[in-house]
């Protein structure tokens, strides 16, 4: 699997029963046979998908569209909202977003840690448990696939929330907090947050205790690396090899920090 676009080779099962198709030079309007009617994809329909683009639909939502084929590759069909699939296309990777060069510390693709800048990361899109884009480092892509893939095996759907935060996301987070905007939650100061330094992952948890992702992940996420490290954060889980064997060892899925 190609760690950056996880979708490639892969076969999807388009799900919607409207699943419509759209114009090639405008992905928000949609494609018309020669009569008139909608082009539509048939509801049970096995796909590849063998491009994509993402369109900015008003403030706040973002669609992602997929060029699809045949299920062998041969037949092009058109392009149709990543939505009309099984599984929405969520936790599929898109790309990667490399530094620039001479980038900024202060840029999209710098981490950070305890107020010092770490370095530039590679970084992957992937589609969250909203159906909006997050970012996760490239380094942990691999490890976060195999988390899923896992509680997958089980019956247990892994998604994420949100992923690596540039210092001006996380500067605006911080703001928006102490200015006590409405919508905004407890948020770390810029160059400070576990999400600017590529291994912080908040994970689709709802309330914590007795929901079923988060029981599958107390009782196997150190085995794959990953550990709970922020009190009062169910949702919060690092990739810290260390730090979940040790807490694998104690026989718990969290560091000592961590009481509630």
């Amino acid at each position: 699997m190609d760690a950056a676009e996880s979708f490639k080779d892969k076969t999807f099962v388009v799900s919607d029963p409207d699943a419509r198709l759209r114009r090639d030079d405008d992905l928000m309007a949609f494609a018309l046979a020669a009569g008139g009617q909608v082009r539509t994809i048939p509801q049970g329909s096995q796909v590849r998908i063998t491009e994509i683009r993402v369109v900015e639909a008003g403030s706040q939502s973002i669609i992602v569209f997929g060029r699809a084929a045949s299920a062998d590759g041969i037949q092009a069909l058109g392009w149709t909202s990543t939505r009309n699939l099984d599984g929405k296309f969520m936790n599929e990777t898109i790309g990667i977003v490399r530094p620039e060069p001479g980038a900024s510390r202060f840029g999209p693709n710098a981490a950070w840690s305890n107020g010092e800048f770490l370095g530039q990361l590679d970084l992957v899109s992937i589609v969250d448990s909203r159906l909006d884009i997050e970012r996760l480092a490239l380094k942990t892509i691999d490890a976060y696939m195999a988390l899923v893939a896992a509680a997958a095996g089980e019956g247990v759907p892994i998604t994420l929330n949100s992923g690596f935060r540039s210092y001006p996301e996380q500067k605006f987070l911080h703001d928006g907090f102490v200015r006590g905007l409405p919508g905004f939650n407890t948020a770390a100061k810029p160059g400070f947050s576990k999400h600017q330094n590529g291994i912080a992952f908040d994970i689709a948890v709802a309330g914590g205790d007795g929901n079923p992702t988060y029981e599958w992940l107390k009782r196997r996420a150190t085995g794959f690396g990953f550990v709970r490290t922020v009190n009062k954060e169910p949702w919060h889980w690092e990739l810290d090899e260390p730090k979940a064997q040790a807490a694998k060892a104690r026989g718990t899925f969290k560091t000592p920090n961590v009481t509630v």
